[in-house]
């Protein structure tokens, strides 16, 4: 992956983001400090991206499926605001926590869109945290699965 000239893309699209903390340090590791990142991560929509689709937080990286009809300059400063609120908000006085850049494809079909949505959810399952995605709280699993309702999720991508 990579940044892919994201700040060229300037209508609306939904992408496929990760991030993760610096040297893989475990820092999402408690119930209560995921939690507040997960209210966090909802809290931000639509102020900051107009979209989220899909998400797993994992103890020491995230990967979003993000949609934004400003493109790729709207998509830079989400990541931005979600990185800075979250070390300022819960893990104050440690310093910078998530390394400095992050990752991301820009979704462009349907069927990729499933790819990484599946990538996402099984996540915690690749990583031996959980025998199910349905089983990880912090993911969108339950919603495409199970359509239990969670935060600010959307099954829409018509938009784009």
């Amino acid at each position: 992956m990579g940044k892919r000239n994201r700040s060229l893309i300037i209508e609306p699209s939904v992408f496929f983001v990760t991030s993760s903390f610096k040297n893989w340090v475990p820092l999402f590791s408690t119930h209560s400090v995921t939690e507040k990142v997960e209210d966090l991560l909802f809290h931000l929509f639509p102020s900051y991206a107009d979209t989220l689709m899909g998400y797993v937080l994992m103890p020491s990286h995230v990967h979003f499926l993000v949609g934004c009809r400003g493109g790729g300059n709207q998509l830079s400063k989400f990541m931005k605001t979600f990185k800075s609120l979250s070390a300022r908000k819960f893990f104050p006085g440690v310093g910078s926590i998530w390394i400095e850049r992050f990752d991301d494809l820009r979704i462009t079909t349907e069927k990729q869109l499933w790819i990484k949505l599946n990538y996402i959810h099984e996540n915690p399952v690749r990583k031996g945290l959980v025998s199910k995605a349905i089983d990880w709280p912090w993911s969108s699993a339950r919603f495409w699965i199970l359509n239990e309702q969670k935060g600010v999720l959307t099954k829409e991508w018509d938009w784009l």
